[in-house]
């Protein structure tokens, strides 16, 4: 925003609100936050804004991250949304076989691998199927396991172990997010392989991640606060996909669960964590 020109304080407030991966919390959340009658209002994924959508149709919403927003009736097409949505994807679905892939070069042997996801998250679930026919071109066996709250992660995990799981997919949820290190610090422990959705993982100790770059999505969201600032509609603004993407490897994982990163995935990497 400062580079558009704004400056905070004084040409603009930002109210933030949080549903901390508690989603039964969002319809509050969002009821509070439009009783403010905010001029625009930035959000992340489908389940936050879908919840927004639900409570108004007239204040503009700006999404960072929206996995099919036309499939999933938030907008009439990507070039003109039609309603008081837009923003930026990240083509979730299409990257949930691009991760299964990457993971198989890591780990050739790889025959089975355990889906980690939100039943009650529209970004989670749109994964699964991208996922599932991946793993059946390429001879991979697949569990899923679902997680509604906090509370089941670990045991979520313990399935996995118990299934002989020989990797972890984990797809994007702000519940897992907000529980990002305590899902990193079992896989660690456990020493076993997992892909994720976001560099955050990576960085917090995950062996690999591989997405669009969600900080360059936010970055291009304040382009469009900056329109609609100034007057645009957001029913006329296209809806755009991801320019960058990051392929994230932590060597450090990688050495102590003694897993040998093959040097064409190693060049491919945007960034290796040492």
């Amino acid at each position: 925003m400062g580079q558009l020109g704004w400056v905070e304080g004084r040409d603009y407030v930002i109210d933030a609100r949080y549903g901390n991966g508690v989603f039964k919390a969002l319809p509050t959340v969002a009821s509070q936050l439009l009783s403010t009658n905010p001029d625009v209002i930035v959000t992340t994924s489908e389940t936050s804004f879908s919840v927004l959508a639900e409570q108004t149709t007239t204040i503009p919403i700006v999404f960072g991250i929206a996995t099919d927003p036309v499939k999933r009736g938030f907008a009439v097409s990507l070039k003109r949304p039609g309603r008081n949505l837009t923003g930026l994807t990240n083509l979730t679905p299409e990257l949930g076989g691009k991760r299964l892939q990457l993971l198989k070069e890591i780990l050739p042997r790889l025959k089975h691998v355990t889906l980690v996801f939100v039943p009650d998250d529209l970004s989670s679930m749109l994964q699964l199927e991208d996922i599932e026919n991946a793993a059946a071109a390429l001879g991979i066996g697949v569990t899923r396991i679902a997680v509604r709250q906090a509370a089941d992660i670990e045991a979520a995990f313990k399935r996995g172990r118990e299934s002989s799981t020989h990797a972890y997919i984990v797809t994007t949820s702000p519940l897992f997010n907000v529980n990002r290190l305590s899902i990193v610090d079992r896989l660690l422990r456990a020493k076993t392989p997992a892909m994720f959705s976001s560099t955050s993982y990576a960085e917090a100790g995950g062996l690999v991640s591989y997405s669009p770059s969600y900080r360059d999505n936010f970055r291009r969201a304040a382009g469009y606060v900056d329109k609609i600032l100034k007057g645009a509609k957001p029913s006329d603004l296209p809806i755009e996909n991801p320019n960058q993407y990051e392929l994230i490897i932590n060597m450090r994982t990688a050495k102590a669960a003694r897993i040998a990163i093959p040097k064409s995935i190693l060049l491919r990497a945007d960034r290796v964590i040492e």
